[in-house]
C-alpha cells in the first residue's frame, strides 16, 4: 500500500503545546479522520486529551470522523475555545 502526504494546521492550545503552526504526515492511503487522529496521538500524545473535543476541517470544509483522506488533503485541528 502506497502513502500519501497530507498537511495539518494547528491552532489556539494545540498549536500553543506543540509549539509549531502546521506539520506534513505522510499516511496510508484509505485512511479516514478517525485514524488520522489515531495517528496523531500516537505522534504527540501531549496533546491526546486536546483532540476529545476538536473540530475537525479538511480544505475548510468541516467533517465528521468517517471522511476518507485524500492526496493534498490539508486538516485544521481546532480545539474548542474557551472564552473568558
Amino acid at each position: 500500500m502506497t502513502d500519501m502526504k497530507v498537511k495539518v494546521l494547528y491552532f489556539s492550545s494545540i498549536k500553543d503545546r506543540l509549539k509549531k503552526n502546521s506539520e506534513e504526515f505522510d499516511i496510508p492511503e484509505n485512511t479516514y479522520i478517525k485514524e488520522f487522529i489515531d495517528i496523531l496521538k500516537e505522534k504527540h500524545p501531549e496533546i491526546s486529551n486536546l483532540l476529545e473535543n476538536t473540530m475537525i476541517a479538511v480544505n475548510e470544509e468541516y467533517v465528521h470522523e468517517d471522511y476518507l483522506l485524500k492526496e493534498g488533503d490539508v486538516i485544521a485541528i481546532i480545539p474548542p475555545v474557551s472564552g473568558g
